[in-house]
Order: C-alpha cells, then structure tokens, then sequence
C-alpha cells in the first residue's frame, strides 16, 4: 500500500489535543511534532489516542457515504432512497449499485488515515515506560487505541469484505487480506481492549470519558462482529474465539452493576427530537409537537444505553468540523425551504434522502404483538400529508391507531422521488422557537445550548450511536435462546412479554427496536448470506410510492436487468473498492466481486424507472 500511504505518512499524524474528550477539537498546533520525537510522556500519549478519536468526526461532516451507518439504513428493506433525481449516491445504494468509480475514494483514505492513527499510538504508546504514567493509564490507552483499531477494520470489512491489512505504522504495499486474517486482526484488538481497558471505566458522564471506548463497548462490539461473522460465513467460532466466551463478555457489560449502562426508561427519549427547547418545555409551554403531547424529555447525549458511538460536543465554535449530518440526509423536503408552521418541529435543511418503506409500517402496524400501541412505532417515523396518506392507505385509519403527524406538510413534488409520506426521525434535525411566543427559527435546538451554533446543519450534535444496551440484550437472548432481553425492551415500549422464545420472535424485536439505524442490512445478511437479497427485494416490491408528485400505479420497482436479487447474488452486500486505489496498487489489490468491468454497477441520473409517470 505504499502509494496510497504516502501522503499520509508525509503528513505523520494530525494530532489532537485535548484535556476533555468534550473538547476533542483545540486549535493547538501539533503537527511540528515527528515520531522521532513525539509522544514522550503520558499528555503526548493521551493526544495520541484522542487523535483516533478525532477521525470519527471526519466521517459525519462529508459524503453522507463516509459512514455506513446511512448506506445500510438505505441499503435494507425498512428504507427507500428517497431524495431528488439528483441524489444519485442515495438512488444507488438502495440498489447495491455504484455512481462513479470513485465515489468512496476520499473514504477509502479517511479509514486508512484513522488505521495509521491508530498503529501509531498502539507502538509508540507501548514503547514509552510505564513509570512515565499515572496508575493505570497506560492500559487504558493502548487499550482505547486498540478498539478503535478494531472498530475501523470491522467497518472496512462490512463494506469491502476484503482489503490491505496494516497493522504497523511502518508504509507497506499489500495486496487484499484473507477474510479470516482480517477477523482474526480485529478479535485480537478487541481482545487486548477488553483485557487492557481497566473495568472502572464504564458509563460515565464525566466529560473525560463520555464518547471514550470502554471495555463493555469492546465486549458488545465483539458479540456483533462474532454473530456476523459465524452467521455470513457459516462458521462456529472467530479465530478460535468461541459461543461461550463471547456469552460471558456480553453478560459482563449487561452487568448494570459492573458496566453502569443500562436501558432507559422510554425508547424515545434517547433520540433528540424530544428534546425540551422543541416541544415548548424548556419555555414552560407546549408547542403541540408529538413530544409534547406524550410527555417526552430527551435524555441528552452520551445516554446510559449508548454503548459505543461518536459523541459530539456541544461547545465547539461554528465552523469546526464536529456535528453530525445524518439529520440532514434523513430529514425532509420542504417546498417552503424553511421551517414553518407544517413542518414544525422538524428542519426544512435537509436533503430528504430517505423514506419509510410502507410495506414496512403496514406490518408493524397490523402485527398483533406489536402494532400502533407499541411505543417505538411512532417514536421512529412519522407520517405526513394527511389527506394523501387517506387515499393512499386506507388501512391506515384512525379507529386502528393511525396518528398523522404532520397533517398539512406537503413536501417538494418539484424535488421527491420515492416518497412514501412516511419519514424516520430518530436522526431528524430538529429546530426550535427562540422563546414561548411562538416565533419561529431554523436554527438547530443546540443553539440553545451554544449561541455560536450558526444553522442547523452544523449546529446538529446529536450522537451518532452504533451499539445500544438493547442490542446487548438482544444478542444474549439470540445466542442462548431466552427471551429475557425481548422481555425487557417489550415491557418497557408498553408490550405484553412473550412466554417463550422463537427466532422469528427475535427477528422481529430486532428489526422494530433498531428500526432506522443502520443494523437491519447486516443482521438480514448474517441470518441469510444467500438469499437475503431475495427477502430484500420481495419485502420492498410495489411498495406505495411518489415520483415527483406523481402517483407511480405500480408502485416501488426494480431496476430492469439488475434488480436488488440479482445485484446481492453479485456482491452480498459489499460495496466496491474504490477504482483510483485499484490503479495506484498496479494490479495488487483486487476489486470486490460485482464492481468488476462489465458488472453494470453504474447509477446515473435517469435511472430510476418511474418517468413513464410524469405527466407531459
């Protein structure tokens, strides 16, 4: 990989201060610093590891395909690409195609920077003497060193499969990893996290350690990379590491009393749309919003439930680049361009990149064990339009539960393909009124919180979360076969407990618990490696949909000659590798199977095939 890690070794390492993980961006400059000289003490160390973390911040401020976590919302069957006829990238994930050869090119190198980062710490932190640290500080930061090692190849090998494994700091040209070299890579760093880490450091909102990896985080990451990875490829255990060892790690962070994470007491106060400045609490009033009406306060950031994710701090100047844009991507079109009276709580300054698939809500809804009373139905999507929604759903009627959220929005028919008028919101931006008169803004609630948050687009701080406590639940009861964990989460979103466990019943808690963050994709691939592109598709087909205000008769289609069946039997589910690192490796480095010359992989504007629905 000499050619791609160049530039990156050129620049040796950005590294980033801070005495406060709150504080994770200082305008400090560190980079007169060289490896020959830096680190030398246990600060140096500490920047070391903060810089691994700084990298995360980068992935949530570009390309909404930086992250992963939006390409397998829209990749799965509970998402349609929503959008404009120019939200290209969008219309092409949800279709397991590409739009260029090289639109994951800056995020290849992004991932790869954050990898140095991290082989970087890892030696030269190891290197130091252990007199030159307080107790046991040492540990604990090679061991965050590790899990963000681990964490950034687990993610390259959710979306290439296989790639140049670098695990030294030293610039080498290699070609693709074996699979089972790349998980044998990241169980030994998560295992070096759980066994470094020391255990004190668990749930904390100390400022110091909120956004930091514990070692519960490494225990439940290791449960969903091991579930994936004896699922996808039909194994029994992951580099040696078996079903019983990753069953006590994860009864060790579902150990309230030990880990300190926990569930909260209402699902939907963990995402910021409850927030108090926007239902009109903070200013001892109610605006009417949905939150309002169920009494609803946000928990904040950094929650008891969130084992791992990015946490971004609120005190951060405008223009830094630390917030988070899946509120942008997933939120909705308005023709208006603002934020009125008919979209409100919601932003108008977003892309509207998504949409729920109805054939999704339709079996929510209708399911006896779940249905309109269930307290996540409501808390992950809304729906919108009211007087469409009637004629387009008529079993979506108010004597069975249905709640309109946004009765008179009426979105942009000049912009939305693929609109169902029903949108997820546990990302959305949400904005709020400068004081209880009602007077409208369209900047981000956190402006509340920090004056120098400019607009909604940067001012969206919420936690990008990547494993929940409930995810912890659900996997010991899916590796041991009890319904303790389904149990708990059913209780809590108002639901009678189930007497006893099946897999579909598992299947279900999963996919209505995690909707709309980014799990469904890989858990539909790890329970059908096969044929999950089957189930995808047959889930999605002829799902109500709009096309520019345009009625599509038969609804959600595929593309002709390389429907999602077909595109997951090329690729199951792995996206391309991007075509400028294949060219710079002279041959070295193979391409992903179904990205190949002649796999028709290529989106492009005027694709979609609905425009036989436009009117003349």
């Amino acid at each position: 990989m000499k050619k791609i890690f160049l530039t990156l070794a050129a620049c040796l390492l950005v590294v980033v201060s801070c005495d406060k993980i709150d504080s994770l961006l200082d305008t400090t400059n560190y980079q007169k610093e060289d490896t020959a000289s830096f680190p030398q003490n246990e600060k140096g160390a500490e920047q070391l590891v903060n810089s691994a973390y700084y990298s995360m911040f980068t992935f949530y401020t570009g390309s909404i395909f930086r992250i992963s976590l939006f390409r397998n919302m829209i990749a799965s069957d509970d998402l349609y690409g929503h959008g404009s006829e120019s939200s290209t990238e969008t219309s092409a994930a949800d279709r397991l195609l590409e739009i260029s050869g090289d639109e994951n090119n800056s995020t290849w190198g992004s991932y790869y920077k954050a990898l140095h980062r991290c082989n970087f710490a890892i030696e030269a932190i190891s290197a130091l003497d252990d007199a030159l640290f307080t107790g046991d500080n040492k540990n604990w930061y090679l061991g965050q060193a590790h899990f963000m090692r681990g964490f950034f190849l687990w993610v390259l090998a959710q979306r290439h499969e296989t790639f140049p494994l670098t695990l030294t700091f030293d610039v080498e040209n290699t070609p693709n990893a074996s699979v089972d070299e790349i998980y044998e890579a990241i169980a030994a760093d998560l295992k070096d996290a759980i066994n470094l880490i020391p255990a004190k450091y668990g749930y904390s909102k100390d400022n110091n350690y909120c956004g930091r990896a514990t070692k519960y985080a490494a225990e439940a990451l290791m449960g969903r990379v091991w579930l994936f990875y004896t699922g996808f490829y039909k194994k029994d255990n992951m580099a040696g590491i078996t079903k019983a060892q990753v069953v006590a790690w994860l009864k060790d962070c579902a150990n309230t009393a030990v880990s300190g994470f926990d569930l909260e007491d209402d699902p939907r106060e963990i995402w910021s749309y409850t927030n108090e400045f926007s239902s009109g609490f903070a200013f001892g009033t109610d605006f009417g919003t949905y939150a309002s009406k169920n009494n609803l306060h946000w928990v904040g950031n950094h929650s008891k439930e969130t084992i791992w994710g990015v946490h971004f701090p609120f005190n951060t100047p405008s223009g830094t680049m630390a917030y988070n844009r899946l509120g942008e991507w997933l939120g909705m079109r308005n023709a208006a361009k603002t934020t009125n009276k008919d979209i409100y709580p919601y932003s108008a300054e977003s892309n509207g990149n998504a949409s729920v698939n109805p054939l999704m809500v339709k079996e929510w809804f209708e399911d006896e064990d779940y249905g309109p009373q269930d307290k996540r139905f409501y808390g992950s999507f809304l729906a919108a339009n009211e007087k469409s929604i009637k004629k387009a759903y008529p079993w979506f009627t108010e004597e069975k539960g249905a709640y309109i959220e946004l009765p008179n929005f009426k979105g942009d028919n000049n912009k939305e393909v693929e609109r169902t008028l029903f949108y997820p919101k546990k990302y959305v931006m949400t904005v709020s009124y400068k004081d209880g008169t009602g007077k409208s803004m369209n900047k981000n609630f956190f402006n509340a919180l920090n004056s120098a948050i400019s607009n909604s687009k940067s001012g969206n701080k919420n936690d990008a979360i990547y494993i929940r406590f409930a995810d912890v639940l659900l996997m010991l009861d899916e590796l041991e076969g009890t319904v303790d964990g389904m149990n708990r989460l059913r209780k809590r979103a108002g639901l009678k407990p189930y007497e006893s466990y099946s897999f579909d019943r598992l299947q279900k808690e999963r996919r209505y618990e995690f909707a709309f963050e980014g799990i469904r994709f890989n858990d539909l691939r790890r329970w059908y490696p096969d044929t999950a592109g089957d189930i995808i598709q047959k889930n999605q087909d002829g799902g109500y949909v709009e096309f520019k205000g345009n009625i599509v008769p038969d609804g959600y289609r595929e593309m002709p000659g390389r429907s999602f069946s077909q595109r997951y039997a090329q690729t199951h589910g792995f996206w391309m590798i991007p075509m400028s690192q294949i060219t710079l490796q002279e041959g070295m480095l193979k391409q992903h199977a179904g990205f190949e010359e002649g796999d028709n992989w290529i989106f492009t504007n005027g694709d979609l095939p609905y425009y036989d629905v436009i009117k003349k």
